[in-house]
C-alpha cells in the first residue's frame, strides 16, 4: 500500500509541476502580447510624430531633417503625376459633359444625354450609317460589317 501511496503522491506532484509550467508558458504568452500591443502603439504614436513634424516644417525644415522632408514632398509629387495620368487614362471612358462612365458603344450619354462624338480612326473613317440596323459603315463599304446588309 505504500507504493500505491508514493506513487499518486508522485503522479499528484508531476501533475502540479505540468500546471505550474503551463501557467508559466500562459503568463509568459500574455506578457508577450502585451509588449507587441504597446510596441504597436509605440510605432503608430512614431509615424503621428513623424507627420506631425513633417506638416510644421515642410515648408521651412529643419537642418536636421531637410533630407527627408525633401524625400517626403518628392513622393508625394510623384503621387499627384501618377493620379493625373490615372486620370487621363480614365478620361476617355467619361462623358466630357458630365462625367458619367460611358462606352465606345454609346451614341448618347445615359447620364445627361449629350450625342457623344464617335472615335476618329485614323486608318479607316465612319461616313454613312446602315439603312438596315443603324451601325456606322466604313468608306468604301459594299456590305455592312455589323448585319451583312448590302450597300446600296
Amino acid at each position: 500500500m505504500a507504493f500505491y501511496n508514493n506513487l499518486k503522491g508522485m503522479i499528484v506532484q508531476k501533475n502540479q509541476s505540468a500546471a505550474n509550467k503551463v501557467k508559466d508558458i500562459s503568463e509568459t504568452v500574455r506578457l508577450n502580447t502585451e509588449i507587441s500591443d504597446l510596441e504597436e502603439q509605440i510605432t503608430e504614436l512614431y509615424e503621428k510624430i513623424g507627420y506631425e513634424v513633417y506638416s510644421a516644417y515642410k515648408e521651412e525644415p529643419l537642418p536636421e531633417i531637410e533630407g527627408l522632408i525633401k524625400e517626403v514632398t518628392a513622393m508625394h509629387n510623384k503621387i499627384e503625376e501618377i493620379n493625373e495620368q490615372i486620370l487621363a487614362i480614365q478620361a476617355h471612358d467619361l462623358c466630357p459633359n458630365c462625367g458619367r462612365k460611358i462606352t465606345s458603344e454609346m451614341v448618347f450619354c445615359s447620364g445627361c444625354g449629350i450625342k457623344l462624338e464617335e472615335p476618329s480612326n485614323d486608318d479607316t473613317e465612319k461616313v454613312a450609317f446602315c439603312s438596315k440596323c443603324g451601325e456606322p459603315l466604313l468608306e468604301d463599304a459594299s456590305f455592312c460589317t455589323a448585319c451583312g446588309a448590302k450597300i446600296e
